[in-house]
């Protein structure tokens, strides 16, 4: 017996034509998951599709719950506003108020940029 023989278990040995062609089989599986994996991550276009596909798929839910929630909230919200015109006008005014601010504002801005640039301010 030679050393090596006796440094393994009964039954077997390092020198057989077994292990070298397992090696051989595991070493092409890694290989080929490893050359899935890379053509996945190149594939960007369908990395896309995927992310898209998801993103949507969670904003239909989203939406889906939002109208439940608007569904079941929207007979107590009327009687609210029933009971309160007043609240609502007064809320409706300072709406519009702030809206129209804002437009003034963005107007504005605009003006002055397009001075700006043509050197007329």
């Amino acid at each position: 017996m030679t050393a090596s023989q006796s440094d393994t278990p009964a039954g077997t040995s390092r020198d057989t034509p077994a292990d070298p062609q397992r090696e051989v089989e595991e070493l092409r599986t890694e290989l080929g998951d490893t050359v899935q994996e890379l053509a996945h991550r190149v594939d960007v276009p369908s990395r896309m599709r995927e992310k898209r596909a998801e993103t949507a798929e969670r904003v239909q839910a989203q939406v889906s719950h939002a109208r439940e929630v608007v569904a079941e909230r929207a007979p107590e919200a009327q009687a609210a506003l029933r009971e309160r015109p007043a609240l609502v006008a007064g809320i409706g005014a300072v709406l519009g108020f702030l809206v129209l601010r804002a437009l003034r504002q963005r107007l504005r801005t605009r003006k002055i940029r397009k001075e700006d640039a043509d050197g007329t301010r």
